[in-house]
């Protein structure tokens, strides 16, 4: 059976999925290619990941090097494969979402 579609999309990134949401609310038909994990760079590899692990080691800073008078320096403590482990959760749950959104 051959499969028709009114646009073909390279890549499963935002921008593949904004595509995707647009065509679909114009009436549209996509399909969508990926070679690696679905949701692309950002969502995998780069943006959301990064940032996720970035704002957990500014809290941690912040800590010990309170902006206010009269804060006490804390020493916070951490376990770095659970940050991962939650980072990852997070990098999951968001591909899951656009999974079902598109």
């Amino acid at each position: 059976m051959e499969n028709i579609f009114d646009l073909l999309i390279l890549g499963s990134g935002s921008t593949a999925f904004a595509a995707a949401l647009r065509a679909a609310e114009l009436g549209k038909t996509a399909a969508m290619t990926e070679m690696r994990t679905l949701g692309g760079t950002c969502v995998n590899r780069g943006c959301l990941p990064s940032k996720n692990l970035i704002e957990a080691a500014r809290i941690v800073w912040e800590s010990s090097h309170p902006r206010y008078k009269g804060l006490k320096p804390a020493k916070m403590k951490f376990d770095f494969g659970e940050l991962i482990s939650q980072k990852q959760d997070v990098v999951h749950s968001y591909r899951d979402f656009s999974t079902v959104q598109g």
